[in-house]
């Protein structure tokens, strides 16, 4: 069944749907991206132009609130009179998403998508844009998993440990994370990988004055080769050092 984006008379409507099983989580570098096809039945009407723009937001309902917004994602399309297209739309999501997208999903995995068009060439005096509409989308929970599974390592944890801001030396730690990253690049070298980032954790703990007790933690799971630790493989593919802003500090982001 297709759901009608409605324009002023004579354009009529352009109909939209999600195409069945057309739903892909694929793996990127640092991110991951959510592909979804779109089936598309455009208005014969000349007053139309020759230009169809659909803006989507993909969202996640949660509780009995309003949906939260993950990402968008648009397209511009050549408009073909009384003719049947489609369109592959890509999300593009980071790990921290996917994790509360497991966390709050409770069986099969629900979405939404507010799609809207706009006919930027349409016949003067008429309204270029469209009503929204809101698709409803709902993957099996035995067909996510396997897609979750299918990302391997890249899908980990993510540990934020506030550093200095203004403390130079804190390259030596961005070195060190850079290492490790190389390590696992090729032939990996996981060990080595391993000392790289407990060589980070340490240095943050001794020379930045902060060590609560989850950056001990870290320290010794990772020089006891524990889950902490082992995840770090995936660094190799999602692995980055970026600055996080804060209130007196800056960060250190691994991404194992």
């Amino acid at each position: 069944m297709m759901d009608n984006l409605n324009f002023d008379e004579p354009i009529g409507s352009v109909a939209v749907s999600p195409r069945d099983n057309s739903l892909l989580l694929v793996k990127a570098l640092g991110t991951h991206t959510l592909q979804l096809t779109l089936d598309i039945h455009v208005p014969k009407a000349p007053e139309a132009g020759r230009v169809l723009v659909l803006e989507t937001s993909l969202q996640a309902p949660h509780g009995n609130g309003m949906p939260i917004a993950l990402a968008a994602s648009n397209a511009t399309l050549a408009l073909r009179p009384d003719q049947r297209t489609d369109h592959k739309f890509t999300y593009t999501l980071t790990n921290a998403q996917l994790r509360a997208l497991e966390e709050n999903r409770s069986g099969d995995l629900r979405l939404e998508i507010t799609v809207r068009a706009v006919l930027p060439q349409a016949a003067a005096g008429l309204h270029p844009g469209s009503t929204d509409i809101r698709l409803y989308l709902t993957v099996a929970e035995s067909s996510w998993k396997r897609q979750l599974e299918g990302l391997g390592p890249s899908l980990a944890v993510e540990m934020s440990v506030p550093f200095p801001a203004a403390d130079e030396p804190r390259r030596e730690a961005v070195q060190y994370l850079l290492s490790a990253q190389s390590r696992l690049r090729g032939a990996p070298d996981i060990d080595g990988a391993l000392l790289d980032v407990r060589r980070t954790l340490e240095y943050i703990r001794e020379n930045s004055g902060w060590a609560p007790a989850l950056l001990q933690e870290a320290v010794r799971a990772v020089h006891e080769g524990g889950a902490l630790g082992r995840d770090v493989q995936g660094a190799g593919e999602a692995g980055q050092w970026r600055p996080a802003q804060g209130r007196r500090h800056q960060g250190v982001h691994l991404h194992p």
